[in-house]
């Protein structure tokens, strides 16, 4: 280990990949043809609404597009950069289609939202001046009147099955087989993906080409799939990790990938029986819908064998208390979590084999990684800095900000990355953490959500992994509010168990507060427990219980909008 906390982990990547979205489905295509590449359902989930389309006919799917793609005037040519789509969907196998085909056009593709409100979808369109919409049939009437009211959408093509004069058939009617004749260079522009904005508003996440082969590549390599994997994917496609780390991972490698169009615990356990699903990716939100849904967990790994096989976590810190449960409640099962983010996805894993000696790490880093002080430099092992990494897995820039990168003019120059990176390189995570002595990652906390009350740091994860040790405690969250003394204090929502399922370490028995069936802990008592695990000074100074904890459609907690109701009305947030 070197003295500084960085790691250069170069020598791991992988010599020879495909450095174009096209050029990594081909490469698979060749190798097989007849293997099922991806399988969704429409309408229902039984055999008569199953889709599917193997390597081959995903690979002729995606030149057919790409070809209409040049036919009507929207691929790149050599006079100019390829036209901007879009798409609004769910997870659907003509979701895979559209990917690869407008990346075959040389067209970058912007990633909207399903969850996203009216005006919300709005705004991610002219946030990249789309000129096309590819639509799932179910949000077509939507997006026509998107259409009526967009100065720069020209056209939609509805995707899903659909029929009529402005389906995904009409459009490729008499397009031709075969490769188009569009050179795609690693470096071009090819996908938007809006961040989850855990933080604050979602950010328009601009990727070339290699940006997200390398990263694939080396989620193929490092996640510890199986040839004959079968890859449940659960998490929307709309999102870079159903899209990049998991979808494209799975094109990599080679495997089926079975698309999920919603999320429902039941719906998991059926890909699983009906579809042969072995591996899957999940965030910590849905292990614990399963873990709490008796009846789905049980066939997640039947008794009598078979079933999953490889669990893929990520999308938040999965605590070691409900790491505990799902090892415990699956034996056998190897689970890999993984750390990343929409700018940089993956920075680091750590392989199943440290699930229970490394409960608490983010793994080691697959790519150039550090902890940096304030001055920007790396670190010493152990001490807490912010994370950061460099290389050809990063982001090229921000788009449609204020910034002045007009609709990707100007690639990567815009000030929404240079506030991002320090010297030498570095793009920072705004994640804080440390490099431990077997050169594992810790994330500390966010660098937005350090508490800093009478001139002392806390961090938030700290208190919530304190509230995770008592058994009533189901969920948490800790932010910080205002004091006229401290200038901030932590304060904690938190979701209640009601039969006092253990948390994070939880101990034996319950302290005094403890959940029954009844209600929630006493408030007192369980901002008591807190002050007996960590300094007193950073114990809530009070708890509020609620049903449920704001999400974004990965999973993570909204701490801002938790967090901006006790600000209201200030001149300042900090």
């Amino acid at each position: 280990m070197t003295s500084a906390a960085t790691l250069d982990v170069t020598s791991d990547r992988p010599a020879d990949f495909p450095q174009t979205f096209g050029a990594l489905l081909r490469e698979s295509a060749r190798r097989h043809p007849d293997r099922p590449a991806v399988v969704g359902y429409r309408n229902g989930t039984r055999s008569e609404n199953r889709v599917t389309l193997t390597y081959a006919g995903l690979d002729r799917a995606a030149d057919r597009l790409a070809n209409a793609l040049v036919r009507e005037g929207y691929a790149k040519a050599a006079e100019r950069p390829g036209r901007w789509l879009a798409i609004l969907s769910p997870n659907d196998a003509d979701y895979a289609v559209a990917h690869f085909g407008a990346a075959r056009a040389g067209c970058p593709l912007a990633h909207v939202s399903v969850r996203a409100n009216e005006a919300g979808r709005a705004e991610m369109l002219d946030r990249v001046k789309a000129e096309l919409l590819f639509v799932h049939a179910g949000l077509a009437d939507e997006a026509r009147a998107l259409l009526a009211e967009s100065a720069t959408l020209k056209r939609i093509v509805v995707i899903g099955g659909a029929a009529g004069p402005d389906s995904l058939d009409a459009f490729v009617a008499d397009a031709p087989d075969g490769a188009p004749p569009i050179a795609v260079l690693p470096d071009d522009p090819a996908a938007v993906t809006f961040s989850s904005g855990s933080t604050g508003a979602p950010k328009g996440v601009l990727v070339s080409h290699r940006n997200r082969t390398l990263s694939s590549c080396l989620g193929a390599q490092a996640f510890e799939l199986a040839d004959g994997d079968v890859m449940a994917c659960t998490t929307p496609l709309f999102h870079v990790a159903g899209l990049f780390m998991w979808l494209q991972i799975g094109i990599r490698r080679g495997l089926t990938v079975v698309l999920l169009e919603k999320w429902a615990p039941d719906l998991f356990a059926d890909a699983i029986g009906r579809d042969g699903a072995t591996a899957a990716f999940l965030v910590p939100s849905q292990v614990t819908a399963l873990l709490d849904d008796p009846a789905a967990a049980a066939r997640i790994r039947p008794k009598g064998g078979g079933g999953l096989r490889n669990l893929n976590i990520s999308g938040a810190p999965m605590p070691s208390g409900l790491l505990e449960r799902a090892l415990d409640a699956w034996p056998g099962l190897e689970i890999v979590e993984h750390y990343g983010q929409s700018e940089i996805c993956p920075l680091a894993y750590r392989p199943a084999a440290f699930a229970r000696t490394k409960p608490m790490s983010a793994g080691r880093p697959c790519v150039e990684m550090a902890v940096l002080g304030r001055d920007g430099r790396p670190l010493p092992q152990g001490e807490a800095g912010e994370v950061a990494s460099r290389g050809g897995h990063t982001l090229l820039g921000y788009i449609g900000d204020d910034s002045g990168d007009d609709n990707g003019a100007g690639i990567g120059a815009g000030a929404g990355l240079v506030a991002l990176q320090a010297g030498g390189g570095w793009l920072r995570t705004g994640d804080i953490g440390r490099i431990d002595e077997d050169g594992f990652l810790h994330l500390v906390d966010r660098s937005k959500d350090v508490i800093v009350s009478g001139g002392e740091n806390i961090f938030p994860a700290e208190v919530e992994r304190a509230l995770y040790r008592h058994p009533a405690v189901r969920e948490c969250a800790v932010f910080g509010v205002p004091d006229e003394r401290w200038g901030e204090v932590p304060a904690a929502h938190v979701v209640a168990n009601g039969a006092g399922m253990p948390g994070e370490g939880a101990p034996e028995c319950a302290p005094k507060g403890a959940s029954d069936e009844t209600g929630p802990p006493d408030e007192a008592a369980l901002i008591e427990f807190v002050a007996g695990q960590i300094p007193r000074y950073k114990r809530p100074r009070f708890i509020r219980f609620v049903d449920a904890l704001p999400r974004t459609a990965i999973g993570k907690i909204q701490k801002n909008r938790i967090r901006a109701e006790y600000w209201k009305g200030r001149e300042r947030a900090i």
